[in-house]
Parts: C-alpha cells; structure tokens; sequence
C-alpha cells in the first residue's frame, strides 16, 4: 500500500459505500493495513519530531476510524445479505461472534415469550458456572466461590480463572483485572 494508504483506503470505503453488494477486498487487505499501522508507530517511536509524531496520530486515528467504518458496512451488508463466504477471514472472524449473539438473544427471546422456564434457567446457570480469567494486582486471601469451592490465596500477577460473579467484585474492587484469553477474544 505504501505512501497512498490513506487514499487506498478512502476509496475502498468510498467504493464500499456505494454499492448496495459486498465488493472484493484483496486477501491481504487488513494484514497489510497492520503492517503500515505499524510503520508508523515505530516511525513515531524513533526519535521523530513532535510534528512528525502528530502527523503519524492522525494518519493512524483517521486509518483506525476508516477500518471500523469499511468493518462494519461490510459484515452489515454480509448479514443482511446471508453473503458471509464473501468476506475475507478476518471480517467471518467477526461476524461469528455477531451471530453467535444474536443466536442467543433470540433463543432467549423466544423461551421467555413462549413459557419455556428450562432453557431460562440453563441460561441462568450457563452464566453462574462461567469462569473469567483473571491477573491479580494484590495478594488476595483465599475465596470462596458461589460454587462453595474455595479460590486462591492469590499473589500480585498471579493468573487464574475463577467463577465470574468473584472476578467481577475483584475486578471492580481493583483487585484484579481481566485476561483475555484466545476464545475470548
């Protein structure tokens, strides 16, 4: 992409923006956007003068708000138009979480509106048995967890996955704070 990323970009966005149909994207759209994003961080990071490394935040806050604009439009209209093998891998990626939502929003939906208490409660207890992975920021005496087994004792950095109803006291206590792991993100 080099010195016309912007541009490139622009007119993508434009292009994409157009059309009522999802247009071709190459297959090394996004990874070569990265690759100049981060061009420019190491090119702000070497002793660049304040003008300079200005200049590179923009250009990356305005590379930033194209890529979340042109995402969005394109795994909308992929979604509305049941055309997500027309999406390159990382906007699928995207798109699976997206559905995987909806799927559930629905489902829960239709088990309130048409009686059916089971699947209220799976989902109930689905998110009760949930764990969140966690890097404490203090030593933290052991725990109990809403599950009655016992959690910890903890030392600052340490990591662990604990039921998520504990984490979320921890985590909004400032005691620790959340890891993402590889499936969530």
């Amino acid at each position: 992409m080099g010195e016309n990323t912007l541009e490139y970009l622009k007119r993508r966005f434009d292009s994409e923006s157009a059309s009522d149909f999802l247009l071709p994207l190459p297959t090394d759209f996004y990874s070569s956007l990265s690759a100049y994003s981060q061009k420019l961080k190491r090119a702000a990071s070497s002793g660049a003068s304040e003008v300079s490394v200005h200049l590179i935040a923009t250009q990356l806050r305005m590379i930033e708000s194209m890529v979340r604009q042109l995402l969005r439009l394109r795994t909308r209209k992929a979604m509305l138009q049941n055309a997500l093998l027309q999406l390159l891998p990382e906007e699928r990626y995207v798109c699976s979480a997206e559905q995987k939502f909806q799927r559930r929003f629905q489902t829960l939906v239709d088990a309130v509106a048409s009686g059916q208490p089971s699947f209220v409660e799976f989902a109930h207890l689905s998110e009760s048995q949930r764990n969140i992975t966690v890097r404490f920021v203090k030593h933290i005496n052991e725990l109990v967890g809403l599950d009655m087994r016992r959690y910890g004792p903890y030392e600052a950095d340490d990591v662990a996955s604990i039921p998520a109803a504990s984490a979320d006291i921890l985590i909004a206590g400032g005691e620790a704070v959340e890891v993402y792991t590889r499936d969530d993100v």
